[in-house]
């Protein structure tokens, strides 16, 4: 069965409204979902008016999103145009909607974990990746559990443990909640937490030196 997206053509000019509105028929019994008229406050995708196109514009918690994700097609638009720009339109839609439901999963896997959060900004030196920094900028905002940084995160579990135990060595994170920051054994996280200590004390420099017989 299709899923259900909704348009709303009513901000289009009296023609070009009646010139879509009696094409949608025949592009949703082709198109990937199934498209429904409704007004504008409803809308998952609102139809608009600008200088000699028009644009689809997918609707975001009660408002629109930046004008580069506007999908637009020509004021003269046939069948063709306008099923693959509602097509496109329909994944972005259905896209939205997905995330939402994967955030909001991982809100309620929230309840009851341990939530962590940064008392300053802190970065990594060594090779600090663009999902380690959309990390970090998350915790600046709100505190997160380690299921969320895996999951919304993007990141590994190895890569989340090593996040956090080095904020930690650092002073830098705060937590609250059931004490599971890594999941390893007792004796392995303390293992892994005396080897980043050293490390960061600059055993690197030394790890290379001659051991004396």
């Amino acid at each position: 069965m299709k899923k259900t997206v909704s348009i709303s053509p009513a901000s289009l000019p009296h023609l070009l409204k009646e010139r879509f509105e009696a094409m949608l028929p025949v592009v949703a019994r082709r198109s990937i979902v199934q498209w429904e008229l409704c007004d504008t406050a409803d809308a998952d995708v609102v139809l608009q008016e600008e200088g000699d196109r028009l644009s689809l514009r997918i609707t975001h918690e009660g408002g629109l999103l930046a004008d580069v994700d506007a999908l637009a097609i020509e004021r003269g638009f046939r069948v063709a145009t306008l099923m693959q720009a509602l097509d496109l339109a329909a994944v972005r839609v259905l896209n939205r909607r997905d995330s939402a439901v994967r955030t909001a999963q991982v809100s309620v896997a929230d309840q009851g974990a341990c939530l962590y959060q940064l008392k300053y900004w802190d970065v990594p030196v060594h090779r600090t990746s663009m999902k380690i920094l959309r990390t970090l900028a998350a915790m600046t905002r709100r505190p997160v559990s380690r299921e969320w940084m895996t999951t919304v995160g993007g990141l590994s579990p190895p890569e989340a443990d090593s996040l956090l135990a080095g904020l930690e060595l650092r002073g830098a994170l705060r937590s609250s909640g059931p004490q599971r920051a890594l999941q390893a054994s007792p004796r392995a996280q303390a293992d892994f937490v005396s080897r980043l200590r050293h490390w960061l004390r600059g055993g690197r420099a030394t790890a290379g030196a001659a051991v004396p017989r």
